[in-house]
């Protein structure tokens, strides 16, 4: 029988695989003009395979980290149906993407690490910084495409600041949730994911 982890998983997968090519399949769509959706159809999917990569290349030891590779799945799945659906037109919608995106990376990267560490204020410190890190190569990422002539980013001032606050507290809120309920139990082996 599968498991409904598996299930969401596959289906969080193939979902993000279909909504990254529609930009492709779709080119002539007023709303994806000017924000690379050439190069999101080519990382997107690469990055909801990055997991299952490095479990096969590490042997597929056990248990398979299915929380983390959903949640790193997550922010590439919301942001390809926000782009897909038309959803960054409303107002203040793109806090959302920004908001449950970095707290879903942070939160796969602390899951990957945590088992690592001795204590919970180094993984949430870790988790914390690697959200920001992110945050902040994703906005210079996005200034740099609206420099070289992209036109469909619509980038304030204001936007970027409010980007960086909500990616910020989504990683809090993730590293948090690494530190406290997500914190490995005794006897976790100190490898990657507390593979065996």
């Amino acid at each position: 029988m599968v498991s409904l982890p598996l299930l969401i998983d596959l289906a969080l997968k193939v979902s993000v695989v279909a909504l990254s090519l529609v930009p492709i399949l779709r080119p002539g769509a007023g709303h994806f003009a000017g924000k690379a959706m050439g190069f999101r159809a080519a990382v997107y999917p690469a990055a909801v395979l990055l997991i299952p990569a490095v479990w096969l290349v590490s042997g597929q030891p056990g248990p398979y980290p299915f929380l983390a590779d959903i949640a790193l799945g997550i922010p590439f799945l919301v942001d390809a149906a926000g782009n897909v659906f038309g959803l960054f037109a409303i107002r203040g919608f793109d806090a959302i993407p920004h908001f449950t995106g970095w707290l879903c990376l942070s939160l796969a990267f602390g899951l990957a690490v945590a088992p690592l560490l001795p204590e919970r204020w180094i993984a949430f410190g870790l988790a914390l910084g690697f959200g920001a890190v992110a945050d902040v190569t994703w906005e210079i990422g996005e200034f740099l495409l609206m420099r070289s002539g992209a036109s469909g980013l619509d980038l304030t001032y204001e936007n970027t600041i409010q980007d960086l606050a909500m990616s910020l507290t989504g990683a809090v809120v993730g590293a948090a949730l690494i530190a406290t309920l997500l914190w490995p139990a005794p006897g976790t082996p100190a490898t990657l994911f507390g593979w065996q």
